[in-house]
Order: structure tokens, then C-alpha cells, then sequence
């Protein structure tokens, strides 16, 4: 009898807890939609205390944390996701916004490669593809500003040692 009220008690606490993830998240969801951010944040963190490894609630979590431009927990939290779900479209999805923040805080080698692991797992994703391709694009450009930067200065170290030559002379 003992045994029975013990399994009867864990599972309806169980059951409850269940019940204020799901209700956290539901909270949450409404927040985000009417912008406040920062309270859908903490309806998410609810849900999670409930649910520790609830995807839902962290991926919902991570996409809180990067409208208020908290891009670096956001990265650490769809990394997470994204290495411990089993769920590809989850994954898919973390890489993706792990990409787009990581676009946000200008890492764009980390950028691309996180947007080619969601293309990866989901080789459809045209969003995943158009903004790699600008990660790319970004990229290369960047490449020859440096290229550029470096070559006005060897040109404007010539022209000093030119001056200085003729100072000599």
C-alpha cells in the first residue's frame, strides 16, 4: 500500500511539474510576441527549472536572450542545444541562430561554420543558405580591406624612406 501511495505521489508531482514547464513556456511565448523580452526570459528559465533539458524551453530561451542582444548567452545555450538534442530539426535550428548570433558580435569564421552545420543537417534551409553565402561574401570583403589597409602602408613606408633619401642627399 505503502508502494502504491509513493509511485501515486511521484507521479502526480511529476505531472505537475510538467503541467508549469509547459504552462511557463506557454507565458513565455505570449511575452515574446508582444516584445517584452525580458519577461518571456524569465518565464523560459521557469519552465527550465521545472524541466532542465526541456529543448523547448531552451531554444525559446535563446532566441529571448538574442533579441536583447545577450548574443553570448545565447550562443552558449544553443551550443548546448545543439550538441545534446537527437532531434536534427532542433539541431538545424540551434546551428542556424547560433549563426545568426554569432554574425551579431562580428565572429564571422564561427558564423559560417555554425550555418554550415545547420545546412548539414537540413540541406534545404534556403535562410540558412542565403545567409551563409553573406557570411561568406562578408568575409571575403573583410579580407580585402585588410589586404588593402596593408598595402597603403607599405606604400606610405616607401614614401617615407623615399623622403628620408632625399633628406639625405
Amino acid at each position: 500500500m505503502k508502494a502504491v501511495l509513493i509511485i501515486v505521489t511521484v507521479f502526480f508531482s511529476l505531472l505537475a511539474n510538467g503541467q508549469n514547464a509547459t504552462e511557463s513556456i506557454l507565458k513565455g511565448n505570449k511575452l515574446y510576441q508582444q516584445s517584452q523580452f525580458d519577461l518571456a526570459e524569465a518565464e523560459y528559465r521557469k519552465a527550465l527549472e521545472y524541466e532542465p533539458n526541456n529543448e523547448k524551453a531552451k531554444y525559446n530561451l535563446a532566441n529571448a536572450l538574442q533579441k536583447q542582444s545577450k548574443y553570448d548567452d545565447a550562443i552558449k545555450l544553443l551550443d548546448d542545444l545543439a550538441g545534446n538534442s537527437r532531434d536534427h530539426s532542433i539541431k538545424a535550428a540551434a546551428y542556424y541562430n547560433q549563426g545568426v548570433a554569432y554574425t551579431k558580435v562580428k565572429d564571422l569564421d564561427a558564423s559560417i561554420e555554425s550555418y554550415k552545420k545547420a545546412l548539414r543537417l537540413n540541406p534545404g534551409d534556403k535562410e540558412a543558405r542565403e545567409n551563409l553565402e553573406k557570411a561568406l561574401l562578408q568575409k571575403k570583403n573583410q579580407r580585402s580591406q585588410q589586404k588593402k589597409s596593408q598595402s597603403s602602408m607599405s606604400q606610405k613606408e616607401a614614401q617615407q624612406k623615399l623622403d628620408m633619401l632625399n633628406q639625405k642627399e
